[in-house]
Protein backbone atom coordinates (compact mmCIF):
# COMPACT_ATOMS: atom_id res chain seq x y z
CA UNK A 1 0.00 0.00 0.00
CA UNK A 2 1.41 3.41 -0.84
CA UNK A 3 1.46 6.23 1.39
CA UNK A 4 1.12 9.74 0.82
CA UNK A 5 2.69 11.81 3.01
CA UNK A 6 2.21 15.55 1.29
CA UNK A 7 -0.48 16.41 -0.98
CA UNK A 8 1.98 16.83 -3.75
CA UNK A 9 3.39 13.24 -3.71
CA UNK A 10 -0.58 12.52 -3.73
CA UNK A 11 -1.08 14.74 -6.95
CA UNK A 12 1.74 13.51 -8.59
CA UNK A 13 0.39 10.01 -8.45
CA UNK A 14 -3.30 10.94 -9.97
CA UNK A 15 -5.11 11.90 -7.04
CA UNK A 16 -7.16 14.69 -6.28
CA UNK A 17 -8.99 16.21 -3.42
CA UNK A 18 -12.04 18.43 -2.69
CA UNK A 19 -12.74 19.22 0.81
CA UNK A 20 -15.85 19.50 2.37
CA UNK A 21 -14.57 22.54 3.99
CA UNK A 22 -14.07 24.88 1.00
CA UNK A 23 -13.75 28.00 3.08
CA UNK A 24 -11.16 26.88 5.28
CA UNK A 25 -9.21 24.52 3.80
CA UNK A 26 -9.89 24.78 0.11
CA UNK A 27 -10.43 28.41 -1.04
CA UNK A 28 -8.11 30.94 -1.16
CA UNK A 29 -10.28 33.42 -0.76
CA UNK A 30 -8.28 36.54 -0.85
CA UNK A 31 -7.10 35.53 -4.09
CA UNK A 32 -8.26 35.39 -7.52
CA UNK A 33 -10.35 32.86 -9.11
CA UNK A 34 -7.37 32.38 -11.83
CA UNK A 35 -4.81 31.85 -8.81
CA UNK A 36 -7.29 29.37 -7.21
CA UNK A 37 -7.18 27.47 -10.02
CA UNK A 38 -3.76 27.80 -10.75
CA UNK A 39 -2.12 26.52 -7.15
CA UNK A 40 -1.96 23.28 -8.35
CA UNK A 41 -0.32 24.26 -11.12
CA UNK A 42 2.38 26.15 -9.81
CA UNK A 43 3.18 23.74 -7.17
CA UNK A 44 3.94 20.52 -9.49
CA UNK A 45 5.40 23.25 -12.41
CA UNK A 46 6.97 26.21 -10.56
CA UNK A 47 7.28 28.61 -13.75
CA UNK A 48 4.50 31.49 -13.07
CA UNK A 49 2.86 32.46 -16.46
CA UNK A 50 0.39 35.08 -16.37
CA UNK A 51 -0.98 34.67 -19.63
CA UNK A 52 -1.38 30.83 -19.32
CA UNK A 53 -2.89 31.71 -16.06
CA UNK A 54 -5.59 33.49 -17.38
CA UNK A 55 -6.46 31.99 -20.73
CA UNK A 56 -6.99 28.49 -18.56
CA UNK A 57 -8.95 29.73 -15.92
CA UNK A 58 -11.24 31.57 -18.80
CA UNK A 59 -11.61 28.00 -19.94
CA UNK A 60 -13.14 26.54 -16.73
CA UNK A 61 -14.98 29.41 -16.19
CA UNK A 62 -16.96 28.75 -19.29
CA UNK A 63 -16.71 25.23 -19.37
CA UNK A 64 -17.81 24.68 -15.27
CA UNK A 65 -20.20 27.80 -15.90
CA UNK A 66 -18.47 29.67 -13.21
CA UNK A 67 -20.31 33.05 -12.51
CA UNK A 68 -17.53 35.44 -12.14
CA UNK A 69 -17.46 39.23 -13.73
CA UNK A 70 -13.86 38.44 -13.98
CA UNK A 71 -11.13 36.13 -13.52
CA UNK A 72 -9.15 37.97 -11.30
CA UNK A 73 -12.08 38.95 -8.93
CA UNK A 74 -11.55 37.09 -5.21
CA UNK A 75 -12.51 33.45 -4.90
CA UNK A 76 -13.73 34.46 -1.91
CA UNK A 77 -16.76 36.95 -3.26
CA UNK A 78 -17.91 34.10 -4.99
CA UNK A 79 -21.38 31.75 -4.20
CA UNK A 80 -21.11 28.71 -2.96
CA UNK A 81 -21.73 26.72 -5.49
CA UNK A 82 -19.07 29.16 -7.90
CA UNK A 83 -16.74 28.74 -5.11
CA UNK A 84 -16.90 24.73 -5.49
CA UNK A 85 -16.85 24.84 -9.10
CA UNK A 86 -13.54 26.70 -8.38
CA UNK A 87 -11.77 24.37 -6.77
CA UNK A 88 -13.32 21.27 -8.94
CA UNK A 89 -11.34 23.18 -11.86
CA UNK A 90 -8.29 23.09 -10.11
CA UNK A 91 -8.61 19.45 -9.51
CA UNK A 92 -9.45 18.97 -13.04
CA UNK A 93 -6.70 20.97 -14.43
CA UNK A 94 -4.42 18.24 -13.34
CA UNK A 95 -6.45 15.31 -14.90
CA UNK A 96 -6.33 13.66 -12.01
CA UNK A 97 -6.99 9.42 -12.07
CA UNK A 98 -9.23 9.26 -8.74
CA UNK A 99 -11.22 12.34 -7.77
CA UNK A 100 -11.99 12.49 -3.98
CA UNK A 101 -14.82 14.41 -3.38
CA UNK A 102 -15.92 14.84 0.60
CA UNK A 103 -19.43 16.64 0.78
CA UNK A 104 -19.30 18.47 -2.97
CA UNK A 105 -22.68 20.24 -2.82
CA UNK A 106 -22.62 21.20 0.56
CA UNK A 107 -24.05 24.83 1.29
CA UNK A 108 -24.93 25.22 -2.54
CA UNK A 109 -28.26 26.14 -4.55
CA UNK A 110 -29.90 23.79 -6.69
CA UNK A 111 -28.37 24.80 -10.07
CA UNK A 112 -25.00 24.34 -8.99
CA UNK A 113 -25.87 21.04 -7.27
CA UNK A 114 -27.23 19.96 -10.67
CA UNK A 115 -24.06 20.91 -12.96
CA UNK A 116 -21.74 19.39 -9.87
CA UNK A 117 -23.90 15.81 -10.64
CA UNK A 118 -23.74 16.22 -13.68
CA UNK A 119 -19.70 17.00 -13.83
CA UNK A 120 -19.36 13.38 -11.69
CA UNK A 121 -21.29 11.36 -14.06
CA UNK A 122 -19.12 13.21 -17.16
CA UNK A 123 -15.81 12.29 -15.35
CA UNK A 124 -17.05 8.33 -13.61
CA UNK A 125 -17.85 7.93 -18.19
CA UNK A 126 -14.31 8.94 -18.73
CA UNK A 127 -13.14 6.25 -16.42
CA UNK A 128 -12.06 8.65 -13.53
CA UNK A 129 -12.30 6.93 -10.03
CA UNK A 130 -14.12 9.01 -7.80
CA UNK A 131 -14.85 8.81 -4.50
CA UNK A 132 -18.06 10.23 -3.43
CA UNK A 133 -18.31 10.91 0.82
CA UNK A 134 -22.15 12.17 1.43
CA UNK A 135 -24.09 12.38 4.11
CA UNK A 136 -27.01 12.92 1.70
CA UNK A 137 -28.82 9.84 1.18
CA UNK A 138 -30.59 10.90 -2.30
CA UNK A 139 -26.94 11.80 -3.57
CA UNK A 140 -25.29 8.66 -3.12
CA UNK A 141 -28.11 6.61 -4.25
CA UNK A 142 -27.87 8.64 -7.47
CA UNK A 143 -24.66 9.17 -8.19
CA UNK A 144 -23.02 5.63 -6.91
CA UNK A 145 -22.04 2.57 -8.65
CA UNK A 146 -21.31 1.05 -5.02
CA UNK A 147 -21.98 2.46 -1.56
CA UNK A 148 -20.24 1.52 1.32
CA UNK A 149 -21.67 2.23 4.81
CA UNK A 150 -19.28 3.10 7.75
CA UNK A 151 -20.05 3.67 11.27
CA UNK A 152 -17.13 4.64 13.41
CA UNK A 153 -14.62 3.88 10.93
CA UNK A 154 -15.58 0.34 10.35
CA UNK A 155 -16.87 -0.65 7.33
CA UNK A 156 -20.29 -2.07 7.69
CA UNK A 157 -21.33 -2.98 4.09
CA UNK A 158 -20.51 -2.59 0.72
CA UNK A 159 -23.97 -2.94 -1.21
CA UNK A 160 -24.44 -2.21 -5.38
CA UNK A 161 -26.48 0.35 -6.53
CA UNK A 162 -28.93 -2.13 -7.48
CA UNK A 163 -29.14 -3.40 -4.35
CA UNK A 164 -28.91 -0.05 -2.27
CA UNK A 165 -32.15 2.02 -0.57
CA UNK A 166 -31.98 4.61 2.06
CA UNK A 167 -33.56 2.22 4.30
CA UNK A 168 -31.46 -0.80 3.59
CA UNK A 169 -28.79 1.73 4.45
CA UNK A 170 -30.19 3.51 7.47
CA UNK A 171 -30.79 -0.27 8.88
CA UNK A 172 -27.56 -1.27 8.43
CA UNK A 173 -25.75 2.09 10.28
CA UNK A 174 -28.37 1.49 13.03
CA UNK A 175 -28.19 -2.13 13.26
CA UNK A 176 -23.89 -1.76 13.67
CA UNK A 177 -25.08 0.82 16.14
CA UNK A 178 -26.80 -1.58 18.56
CA UNK A 179 -24.51 -4.08 18.26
Amino acid sequence: MHVFNHPITALRNGIGYVTEDRKNQGLFSEKSVAENIYVTELATHPGFQLAALNKMADTYCKSLNIRTPSVQKKAGELSGGNQQKVLLARWLHNNPDILILDEPTQGIDVGAKFEIYQLIRQLAGEGKGILLISSEMSELLNLCQRIMVIKDGSCVAILNSGEASEEKILSLAMKHTQQ
